[in-house]
């Protein structure tokens, strides 16, 4: 593991790859700034006098008595405000890890190839095809749709929300980075072979690790296209 970490971190520091990381915060920022331009900012204002003010007159009371009712109590509105400004945030963060994976996405086959060339010179024969990969993205999805629901009534418990929220989206940073970064590295065979073993342990504690990191603002941004650097050569040590 030393010994890949050095590589990778060899090869993020040279002045293509630089560039290339730059991408996914540029994009993120970009998609983010816009999404506040055109009308998310107002949104969110709106949510958040209500929340603190008590003023939901933007919901029909007519419609849904029963809602402005609850909304109406003390202990509601402290709730509103807490979950609010917490998960806000968080979604915020998730958001702008997922734009930067679609983008980092983009540019694996370029690692890929690069890293197989200089170092592994790994015979890919038989690539997997574009439906069996929209299939298991499919199913990922699913999945996390599932715990997402699961999850919901630990969202009220101290703490624990914020353990519970992230095992959802880690499952799905996970997946989609085995997905993205096996199928461009290996052939099919060994590709359906290492979904089915979940890519190990190594990969998975990789991948825990990069997502811890990418929790923070910008760091995990920029720092994409090392983990897709990192993870193509700990695949392709297995298959060496």
């Amino acid at each position: 593991m030393i010994k890949i970490f050095q590589i990778s971190i060899r090869e993020f520091l040279t002045k293509k790859f630089i560039l290339l990381s730059i991408l996914p915060l540029i994009v993120s920022v970009l998609i983010l700034g816009g999404f506040l331009v055109f009308g998310g900012i107002e949104f969110f204002s709106m949510l958040s006098d209500g929340a603190e003010s008590g003023d939901f007159s933007f919901i029909d009371e007519a419609q849904y008595p029963l809602l402005t009712s609850i909304l109406a109590f003390a202990l509601t509105k402290w709730v509103i405000i807490f979950i609010f400004y917490m998960f806000g945030a968080f979604f915020v963060v998730i958001i702008s890890i997922v734009i930067a994976l679609i983008v980092a996405g983009f540019l694996t086959p370029i690692v890929t190839n690069h890293l197989n060339q200089k170092y592994y010179h790994y015979h890919r024969f038989e690539e997997i095809s574009f439906l069996k990969s929209l299939k298991l993205m499919m199913i990922v999805l699913l999945k996390v749709c599932l715990f997402l629901l699961i999850s919901i009534p630990f969202l009220f418990i101290p703490l624990i929300n914020l353990i519970v929220v992230n095992i959802p989206f880690f499952y799905l940073y996970y997946k989609f980075m085995l997905l993205d970064v096996g199928s461009n590295a290996l052939n099919k065979n060994d590709f359906e072979i290492l979904w089915l073993r979940d890519g190990g342990n190594d990969f998975k504690l990789s991948c825990l690790v990069f997502y811890i990191v990418s929790l923070v603002p910008f760091l995990g941004l920029f720092l994409q296209l090392f983990f897709v650097i990192f993870l193509s050569n700990l695949i392709y040590k297995k298959h060496n």
